[in-house]
């Protein structure tokens, strides 16, 4: 009897340890059905392509549009550096300055005036020039009014056919007594007072810009 009683035990401790075993395998089965499964349904990332930020798209597009802009200011031509290229030249296109030999003059100095006449075309101008046609013209600063001109009592300093040759420079030059004066009315000239007057150096209708000077 207790041998049946023992054998008994013995196949009940091995039942019990065969559904421990079989309920333990079914529960790991279980487990990694469902990570196989949670893997295979979680969706794959997506890679978006590469965007610069808005901060730098726009700054790439500045500087590429500051780029294009300084080449092409680079490829302009310079009108200080080249000739115009003309073809011909005319009276409008001499660029003429005025100067003199000091600022501002004593009671017993006479002012010493210049012209330049600039071609800055490709081209030679030839002028016919007719008295009185190229002339230094003095004016009162305070009434604009002309008060004298080389040409009122004497020749001008050049005439007839002159040429201004292309890319060059021609120079004038002419002495004021500091007497007044009209065209034509040479006698009884009367010293001009002191004060602000300026010069024009003038060739026909084209004259240079003023240029001013004292008398004391």
């Amino acid at each position: 009897m207790r041998r049946r009683v023992a054998a008994l035990v013995v196949l009940l401790v091995l039942a019990a340890l065969i559904i421990w075993g079989l309920s333990a395998w079914a529960g790991n089965s279980g487990g990694d059905d469902e990570a196989t499964s949670a893997t295979a349904t979680e969706p794959a990332p997506v890679t978006e392509p590469t965007v610069p930020a808005p901060e730098e798209s726009t700054s790439a597009s500045s500087e590429a549009s500051s780029t294009v802009s300084s080449t092409a200011a680079s490829t302009e031509p310079s009108s200080s550096e080249e000739p115009l290229a003309s073809g011909k030249c005319e009276l409008s296109d001499l660029r003429i300055s005025a100067s003199s030999d000091k600022p501002s003059y004593g009671p017993d100095e006479q002012p010493t005036f210049y012209m330049m006449v600039d071609n800055p075309t490709d081209t030679d101008c030839v002028l016919d020039i007719s008295d009185g046609d190229l002339r230094f013209e003095v004016y009162d600063m305070a009434t604009n009014q002309r008060v004298w001109a080389d040409t009122d009592c004497y020749p001008s300093v050049t005439t007839g056919r002159q040429t201004f040759e292309a890319g060059t420079e021609k120079p004038f030059e002419a002495r004021w007594s500091r007497a007044d004066s009209k065209p034509g009315q040479c006698d009884g000239r009367q010293p001009v007072p002191a004060g602000s007057y300026y010069l024009h150096t003038v060739i026909g209708d084209n004259a240079s810009d003023a240029m001013p000077f004292n008398l004391s």
